[in-house]
């Protein structure tokens, strides 16, 4: 059985090496699109906030903006500001797309912040761009947050010495205060979800969604193999059924085992991809793939003919991808997310976030546990529906 399974492996490798249909999918078509996807949409490593900042008050609040904390931005590469005296100038370089956004500080800031009274440093913005106007508004808001933070402390100690204190001492306690890290901070959100960078995600996507386009190639053979009167001469061969149903399956299995390959080191030699620690990598490599056969196994099993197998397969994969998220991330929350666990897609992209979050390839086991089990179940119910083809 197992000789003749080789054999009929053999055949089928040679026949699909030929095949310029499987070398489109399973190599040229994920790995361009995931270059041309990966220029259009830039990484987060790529943002930068274009800002004017207009300083109408020349006080020393609005100096300590100016002059210390926004410059303290542009060092950090996050920020670049473009200075200017006239608020109406700013105002149009944001309705004409120059800057993202404009920082504003109001004449008479300074002496309204000192004196405790309101203050307002006005955000500029361009309503076509939500992304840059949310940050330019929170770090102004960070920045009023620090100064209403050292305003307390100067009260605070202002009102606990009562009459012995000296306003002398104002500036000094202000300085402490400044130099003195804020109590309450924001940190890092640390969420169970984790998620690739953007082109590793786009790359993995790509690789898994036309994975169950590939492993088609071999389910279908049997159907060709009948369309092509090819099949009762192999049934009557002493090599049984199952030797034929394995040499097929095995078929199925190396393709995409060698195109998932091929595109994991195609990705991260072209385009510097992280997918994680290796084993795991080659873990749910290995879950995705047998996932794949089993699931394409069960939806051919329902066509009589190559073309109708082809387009159910199709319906199903392209379905999956759009659930699972292969060309945008889902987000943790929300019903698109809870879609996706419904998905081998979007199993196998949580899998690779899971290693890349944990910095261990055990991260993966999880998410290939589920792939392996759907892979089993659809597998099984596929080879027992596909016995009535070459019965």
């Amino acid at each position: 059985m197992i000789s003749a399974a080789l054999t009929i492996l053999g055949k089928d490798l040679r026949l699909r090496a030929r095949d310029r249909s499987v070398l489109l999918f399973a190599f040229v078509v994920p790995m361009a699109l995931t270059l041309v996807f990966s220029l259009i949409f830039p990484s987060d490593d790529d943002f930068l906030l274009t800002v004017a900042v207009v300083d109408e008050d020349g006080g020393p609040i609005a100096a300590a903006f100016t002059q210390e904390f926004v410059p303290a931005l542009v060092n950090q590469g996050f920020v670049d500001a473009t200075y200017l005296d006239s608020a109406d100038v700013a105002r149009q370089m944001v309705d004409d797309g120059e800057v993202s956004a404009a920082w504003l500080l109001p004449e008479g800031f300074s002496g309204q912040v000192m004196a405790g009274s309101p203050a307002e440093l006005t955000v500029l913005h361009n309503p076509d761009r939500a992304l840059s106007t949310e940050v330019a508004r929170g770090i102004a808001e960070g920045f009023l947050t620090e100064i209403r933070r050292v305003s307390l402390s100067v009260a605070t100690t202002a009102t606990a010495a009562g009459s012995a204190f000296d306003p002398r001492q104002v500036d000094a306690i202000t300085a402490q205060a400044a130099a003195t890290s804020a109590l309450l901070t924001v940190g890092g959100l640390d969420t169970e979800v984790r998620q690739l960078d953007p082109t590793s995600y786009l790359g993995a996507g790509m690789a898994v969604f036309f994975l169950f386009f590939t492993v088609t190639f071999g389910i279908t053979g049997l159907l060709e193999e009948r369309e092509q009167r090819t099949l009762p001469r192999l049934l009557a061969a002493p090599i049984g059924v199952g030797a034929v149903h394995l040499g097929k399956a095995t078929g199925a299995f190396v393709i995409g085992v060698v195109s998932m390959t091929v595109l994991a080191l195609g990705n991260r030699l072209v385009l510097g991809v992280d997918w994680g620690p290796p084993l795991g990598v080659a873990v749910i490599v290995v879950a995705g793939v047998l996932c794949a056969l089993g699931v394409m196994a069960l939806v051919g099993s329902y066509a009589t003919t190559v073309e109708q197998a082809g387009n159910l397969q199709s319906i199903v994969a392209m379905a999956f991808g759009l659930s699972g998220g292969v060309f945008f991330p889902l987000g943790a929350t929300g019903w698109m997310a809870s879609l996706s666990l419904f998905s081998p897609h979007g199993w196998f992209l949580r899998g690779l976030g899971d290693q890349v979050g944990a910095g261990s390839w055990t991260g993966v086991l999880p998410a290939a546990g589920v792939l392996l089990a759907i892979g089993v179940v659809t597998g099984s119910l596929g080879a027992l529906r596909l016995r009535k083809v070459t019965a």
